[in-house]
Order: structure tokens, then C-alpha cells, then sequence
């Protein structure tokens, strides 16, 4: 019996932060099985305060930015709850947790018990982050343990790290028997503060097939799957020109998922804003093309083959990585003089299988033997 521990985004409503916490649960859990040995494998369940504020239906305070924003969010109050009920029961029917940790002090006063620790994917490391702690770095677990993680992010930008406390980051770091970062430039900034290259790999979520998460996707669609899918955290006017443009091209309706900022509070396309984890891969699998800006949204077009493209994808760090290494980057766009090449084509399919089974397989090597398991 091994005993695992992970801490990651698991609780931030953002579909690719829930779906790659569960991704790294099945992958691990399994890659235990193949090697005999039984897995308790749970994610801590670390959820702060101002994480739970983040992602509250309506903004806490009373600054014009969060009045406005609220009074904004009112006409679609309905959908915007039953999307926050959504993510609340992805969370407590799919992943495996310990007990509630809300503050720091807790987890550090009373710390779960592992075999080992693992810091998960997403933006886990980037310091930047409004809801981030240096729980995500295992400053809570005892230097005894075991401690490894697995396609963690520094997130997009270059971090100045004397203006954050180099000296203590570099003494996180240290404390790791295995580290893997997600990207070039989070392998960047662990060479920078340790001296020591790190393995890169693939977002957890690249860990399951297309098969495996149509498993647990819904079967939410729109007009016949007869839509153009616009995935953005926090689009540009630019972008949502571009969507528009494309959408007349086309001759498609564009569908959001998400309710964004000043820039699409009223733009003229079909708005789910009510859609959950599992509303989120079905309306990736079934869309006719798929716009976005999200690292996620990416990952999930590639794992499902699906015609997509990607605003301005090589110039941020994260998603140029998966474009160059698929062989994708003319996914990207980046000016209205590039939507002359948008058509409906999926990528080379054969092509694209084969480079996720085989940074699949490495990503099992890895872990097997940065758990400690017998090789695979």
C-alpha cells in the first residue's frame, strides 16, 4: 500500500484546473495497479478563504469594479449558480480527498499523512496567482517525506524572483526528490533557482484518452454540434472580433462557456454560462471548430482532434510549448490577415495520437519511479 497526497487548483471553478486534478488521480491510481500495488490516493483539500471568494457567484466588497461587475452578472444570476453547483458537485463525486484545510496554519499544524507528496499541475507554482501559498511548494511536509511533482506551472509571464523571496523559493525547491514542470519556461525558472534541469511533461490531462473523458463528459451540445466553441479566460476586443469574423466566414454560431469580462458583457453570441467540467468536454467534443486563448481549451482540442485555433498562442509560454511539441503551431493566430487560413480541418490524427501515447508513456516512467513503484 502507498499512501499519496497531491495538492493542486482543485477547487478553482475552471474547467481545465478541475479536470487535470481528476486526470492525475486516475493516472496514478492506475500506474499503481499496473505496478501491484494498492494506492490511497487522495488531493489535500486545501481551500482558502480567498480561493472560495475568487470564485464566489458574485464579487465580495463594495469598489465600483465589484459593484458594477455584480450588477452585470444579475441578468444571468440562474445560470452563473447552477455552473457553481456544477463545479461543487464535480468535485465531491469525482475526487478523492482528505479532510477540509482552510487556512495555512491548518495544514501545517495538523498535515496529512503520505507516502508521498506530490505539487500537481496547473499554475500551482506561479506566485502572481491571487489565490497562491506556499502549500503548493509542500511547505507543510516534514523534509523526511517524500516529495515529487508533476507538470507543475509557473505560470505565463517571467517572475522576478528577488522581488518574491528567491532565497525561499530556491529552499522549496531544493527540498524535492523529483521535479517536473509542465513547460519550457517553468523548467526555465527551476534551472534559475536550483541550478538543475527538471523534467518537462504534458498537463495531466493529456495522461486519458478522448474515450476515457467521454466517460464522464454530458451530452450538452448546440444545434446538431453546427457551432464554432469560443473558449477565452479573458478575451480581447481583438479576439472577440475575430470570432465574429470567423463565425461570418463560416457561417456558424459562435457558443461561450464562460462569462468574461467588459469585453463580451454583450456581445451577440449563445451564452452557457450554466455549463460545468463535464458540460465543458461534451461541448469541445461535439463543436464544428474551436476558438480559444485558454491553455486547456488547447489541451482538450488536441486530445479530441478537434479543427481548432489558437489567439495568439505563441506568445504565451504555456501554450507555444504544446503547439511547437505537437507540431501545431500554425494553430496560432495572431492578426486578422491569419483568418484567411482558417478552414475545418482537424489535425493529422495518426500523428497527434502517437505524440500523446508516447509523452503518456514517459510520464508513467516518471512516475513510477518518482513514487518509488517498480518500473513499467
Amino acid at each position: 500500500m502507498i499512501n499519496v497526497r497531491t495538492v493542486t487548483f482543485h477547487r478553482a471553478h475552471n474547467h481545465g484546473s478541475v479536470l487535470q486534478a481528476y486526470a492525475l488521480q486516475t493516472f496514478v491510481t492506475e500506474i499503481c495497479r499496473e505496478c501491484g500495488i494498492n494506492c490511497s490516493y487522495k488531493i489535500i483539500d486545501y481551500y482558502p478563504e480567498v480561493q472560495k471568494k475568487l470564485y464566489a457567484v458574485f464579487q465580495p466588497g463594495f469598489s465600483v469594479k465589484s459593484i458594477v461587475k455584480n450588477l452585470l452578472a444579475l441578468r444571468h444570476y440562474r445560470a452563473l449558480c447552477r455552473r457553481h453547483e456544477s463545479f461543487n458537485q464535480f468535485v465531491d463525486y469525482y475526487l478523492n480527498l482528505t479532510q477540509r484545510y482552510d487556512t495555512e496554519a491548518c495544514i501545517k499544524q495538523n498535515p496529512p499523512e503520505a507516502d508521498c507528496y506530490i505539487s500537481g499541475s496547473d499554475q500551482i507554482w506561479n506566485v502572481r496567482s491571487k489565490d497562491f501559498s506556499p502549500v503548493y511548494y509542500l511547505d507543510f511536509a516534514s523534509d523526511n517525506a517524500r516529495k515529487i511533482s508533476f507538470a507543475a506551472s509557473f505560470g505565463p509571464l517571467r517572475i522576478d524572483w528577488d522581488k518574491y523571496g528567491r532565497t525561499m523559493y530556491e529552499a522549496f525547491l531544493n527540498r524535492y526528490n523529483y521535479i517536473s514542470t509542465r513547460e519550457t519556461g517553468s523548467a526555465e525558472n527551476v534551472a534559475l533557482l536550483t541550478g538543475k534541469s527538471p523534467e518537462q511533461h504534458l498537463d495531466p490531462t493529456f495522461l486519458l484518452t478522448a474515450d476515457e473523458w467521454r466517460k464522464i463528459q454530458s451530452n450538452a451540445n448546440h444545434n446538431n454540434g453546427k457551432y464554432i466553441l469560443l473558449y477565452c479566460l479573458e478575451p480581447s476586443r481583438k479576439q472577440i472580433s475575430m470570432a465574429r469574423s470567423i463565425s461570418e466566414r463560416l457561417g456558424l454560431p459562435v457558443v461561450v462557456l464562460r462569462y468574461n469580462n467588459k469585453n463580451d458583457w454583450f456581445n451577440p453570441f449563445i451564452k452557457k454560462y450554466d455549463a460545468g467540467p463535464c458540460d465543458f468536454l461534451s461541448y469541445i467534443d461535439n463543436a464544428e471548430l474551436v476558438l480559444s486563448s485558454s491553455f486547456h481549451g488547447t489541451a482538450f482540442s488536441i486530445i479530441y482532434n478537434k479543427p481548432f485555433y489558437v489567439f495568439d498562442g505563441m506568445q504565451d509560454n504555456r501554450i507555444s510549448s504544446i503547439l511547437d511539441k505537437a507540431g501545431l503551431t500554425d494553430r496560432s493566430l495572431s492578426s486578422d490577415a491569419d483568418l484567411d487560413r482558417i478552414n475545418l480541418a482537424a489535425p493529422d490524427k495518426v500523428a497527434i495520437e502517437q505524440f500523446i501515447a508516447e509523452s503518456r508513456k514517459v510520464s508513467a516512467v516518471y512516475l513510477a519511479k518518482a513514487l518509488g513503484l517498480a518500473s513499467i
